[in-house]
């Protein structure tokens, strides 16, 4: 199955940014280094289970305009399954980190998916963001309402629990 990261800003990958700059705005370490295991998810590549795993993903934050998915499927590099630290089972249950072994093998891989330019770059407009949302709290998902009542619920959210 195939493995899809999504872009901090999908502008990045848009713009023609040396790699290196490119490794500083997307690939970095909650330490500011270089990212050795970057996030990614195991999808089928489809629309919904894409737009159900960014949702989750971003829940915590207020969504672009246009999120982007970048088909990340990497050959001879080993990908770890690792339990997301979300509150959503499912993001947790397919999240996988890729393992470089430094940084000229992460600018390898930055270069690999550059070279597919906008082929397996996927939009995730942020009202389909938004009704996936809707929808999970309307249906009473309890992952769902429980986001949107946490107290540090973004107010996008929030607004999506009242009728």
């Amino acid at each position: 199955m195939p493995l899809f990261r999504f872009a901090r800003r999908g502008a990045n990958w848009e713009e023609d940014l040396p790699i290196e700059e490119l490794q500083k705005r997307e690939f970095k370490s909650k330490h500011g280094g270089p990212d050795l295991r970057p996030s990614v998810y195991e999808l089928d590549g489809q629309t919904g289970p894409l737009l159900r795993a960014y949702a989750e993903h971003a829940h915590h934050i207020d969504p672009p305009t246009r999120a982007l998915a970048i088909e990340s499927s990497v050959k001879d590099r080993a990908v770890q399954t690792t339990p997301g630290k979300l509150a959503f089972a499912f993001v947790r249950d397919q999240h996988r980190e890729i393992l470089l072994n430094d940084e000229a093998d992460l600018l390898a891989l930055i270069s690999e998916l550059v070279a597919k330019g906008g082929e397996g770059r996927i939009p995730i407009p942020k009202q389909d963001v938004i009704a996936y949302a809707r929808q999970r709290i309307e249906e009473h998902d309890p992952e769902w309402t429980a986001a949107a009542a946490a107290p540090d619920a973004r107010s996008w959210l929030i607004k999506l629990r009242k009728p």
